[in-house]
């Protein structure tokens, strides 16, 4: 399992519209600001390559609602969708009951071709979060089984140093793993997911600015969806 690298840290998301997007960033304009990263940009794209077995035990963890589940996965930032990765992070996601524990380590091009190849272990150099990773590999013989792509908005507070909100548009995934990929969307894309972080407990302030504005908590998996949208067959797959 993985070991945990946050304390009590916590993710509430929402399906919004695009007014109610709206509405929320005029109410929290006057403590939250966008992240530095977007470099005076709007926001970036993300895009991730999640893990799995032939299996599909991680797809299984979540749906099946194990208190205790992980995610395996590379991610990288981009400045246009057609841009080519090349600082890509990988990824181990946790989740215990309600918190989330993250570890990451940034990789090689070299280590990331083997890796999207299926090819041999990579070298740990020490990093705890590789060793993890190969373990995953050795245990579940996992391979790339999707990919997502999406555009972020993200906002941090002075104010609220604990506190963070992201804005994902045009959720899209698919079955490739060269760049760019056909992709196809894993949700309504007149629909906004907001994700509400922090760690440790959350200013009741801003809890009512989202009932405000209309919005309530969803529960939703970006690799889930995003896998069942890909691969529709997956469920009579996994019920052989």
């Amino acid at each position: 399992m993985l070991y945990r690298t946050f304390t009590n840290r916590y993710e509430i998301k929402y399906l919004a519209t695009a007014a109610q997007a709206d509405n929320l960033k005029n109410e929290i304009s006057k403590t939250f600001i966008r992240d530095s990263y977007t470099n005076n940009q709007t926001g970036y794209f993300n895009y991730s390559v999640y893990f799995d077995s032939n299996d599909y035990f991680f797809y299984r963890e979540k749906t099946e609602g194990l208190n205790e589940r992980l995610k395996p996965r590379l991610r990288c930032h981009l400045q246009n969708p057609n841009e080519i990765p090349t600082d890509w992070k990988l990824e181990l996601k946790g989740r215990i009951n309600r918190t989330v524990q993250k570890r990451r380590t940034i990789l090689e091009d070299s280590e990331i071709h083997k890796l999207l190849n299926g090819l041999d272990l990579i070298n740990d150099n020490g990093e705890l979060a590789i060793k993890e990773f190969n373990y995953l590999r050795l245990k579940h013989a996992i391979i790339p089984a999707v990919s997502i792509i999406y555009f972020r908005e993200p906002y941090n507070s002075n104010f609220f140093p604990n506190v963070r909100i992201t804005f994902d548009y045009d959720i899209k995934s698919s079955l490739g793993f060269s760049f760019p990929d056909k992709n196809s969307n894993i949700v309504d894309p007149s629909k906004i997911l907001i994700e509400l972080k922090y760690t440790d407990s959350i200013p009741n302030s801003i809890l009512e600015i989202f009932r405000r504005v209309g919005l309530y908590q969803t529960t939703f998996s970006k690799f889930t969806f995003g896998l069942e949208n890909a691969f529709e067959k997956i469920r009579p797959a996994l019920e052989r």
